[in-house]
């Protein structure tokens, strides 16, 4: 490709050469150091492409040899200007154009972070910046892929795995984050189980630890059920005291309570059909918006936006986007929900609270949703019975 480009800038003529000793004007050419191409039979001679310096040295050779050259056609930049010399608008323009394809992709005009949760792309912004990796940045001025790898999965915590895409333009940095792996009781530590919450305990299997609770007893919310200080007996010995990590399973019956506020009104919001589309260009990291409002004069709208990124065969992005918003009409109202519907909403999302806060192998027994309304609003409370295993370990008491 850029042996064709330096060939149309030196500039070229194909002729076509007759005559007894045709071949013998090929091989002075070559022993005189002149490059021919594209050589081939044409009628009775040969056809073939040289440059224009080169032709301009054939003249002893042709002499030699006794043969006839006739030019067919010329090429080259200076060809093109002299045929175009009254559009040379139209030459400087392609000529930027092209400028413009080749230098584009030597920069980087949008850098995109893609798979952090927890970790704070503003910090990761700021490690491949030192790396060179930022809007504007040259490519030639960035640093080894492994290296910035490496000092990202280092110096930002919470990453275990990392990579650098460069995709023409657009620099792509892939995070995986760390997946906390499951705790694991420690049984060297000594520990105390306490009450998680209010219960009457029907059950209490302790398999290490001092008891402190027996079946049908009532507890509250943190008293201590088993204690990891145990007593040991010795005839004839003072009494001694060894501390162990408690274990032991106490179920109780439980009661869970949560409440909340709720409307019987709820917003509908329905596409009357009547859309319009606003566009933004995004220009090597900058926008800019191609409308004045893009609200279209509706008084309630919903947008969609959706991206697309211009890309060339061979060089990728090239740090132009167009943004398209999708525009719609929506006329708004308001929607009467029945008592049944918003008590089942609101039981729905009572039940979700509460459930987030239980441990596994809780047994739901019965539940009781009570409320009161007025003027439409509804004050909900939703009271689940449990059977469940309210112990929980705590760091042992001296």
């Amino acid at each position: 490709m850029f042996k064709k480009i330096f060939k149309f800038i030196k500039g070229y003529v194909i002729i076509t050469v007759t005559g007894k000793n045709t071949e013998r004007f090929v091989n002075m050419c070559l022993y005189n150091g002149i490059t021919l191409s594209g050589v081939k039979p044409c009628g009775n001679g040969l056809s073939m492409c040289l440059g224009v310096r080169d032709f301009r040295h054939i003249r002893r050779i042709v002499r030699k040899c006794g043969v006839r050259v006739r030019i067919e056609s010329k090429h080259g930049a200076k060809v093109f200007a002299a045929k175009n010399r009254g559009r040379l608008g139209f030459v400087f323009c392609g000529a930027a154009v092209c400028i413009f394809f080749l230098a584009v992709p030597q920069y980087i005009w949008c850098v995109e972070i893609n798979g952090t949760y927890d970790a704070d792309p503003a910090e990761i912004e700021a490690v491949l910046r030192e790396h060179g990796v930022y809007v504007g940045a040259p490519k030639k001025g960035i640093d080894d892929l492994s290296e910035i790898k490496n000092d990202a999965v280092h110096r930002i915590e919470g990453i275990n795995w990392a990579w650098l895409y460069i995709e023409g333009a657009k620099a792509r940095f892939e995070v995986q984050e760390i997946t906390p792996a499951p705790e694991v009781a420690d049984m060297e530590t000594p520990t105390d189980i306490i009450a998680a919450c209010d219960g009457v305990v029907r059950s209490a299997v302790v398999k290490r630890g001092e008891r402190h609770v027996n079946s049908n007893m009532t507890v509250t919310a943190g008293q201590k059920l088993v204690s990891g200080k145990v007593a040991v007996f010795s005839e004839g010995y003072p009494e001694k005291y060894i501390y162990v990590h408690s274990r032991a399973e106490i179920m109780a019956d439980t009661l869970r309570k949560a409440s909340g506020t709720y409307s019987d009104t709820e917003e509908l919001r329905v596409k009357t059909g009547s859309s319009k589309k606003r566009f933004s260009l995004e220009l090597f990291g900058k926008r800019f918006d191609l409308f004045r409002d893009v609200s279209c004069g509706y008084e309630e709208y919903d947008t969609e936006e959706s991206v697309y990124d211009l890309s060339l065969p061979f060089i990728g992005y090239i740090g132009i986007s167009l943004r398209v918003y999708d525009v719609s009409e929506v006329s708004v109202s308001e929607w009467k929900l029945g008592e049944n519907e918003v008590l089942a909403r609101a039981q729905e999302e009572l039940e979700e609270e509460i459930c987030r806060s239980l441990g596994t192998g809780a047994v739901r027994t019965g539940q009781e949703l009570s409320y009161s309304a007025e003027n439409g609003v509804y004050d909900v409370e939703l009271r689940m019975y449990l059977r469940e295993n309210i112990g929980i370990e705590v760091p042992a008491e001296e």
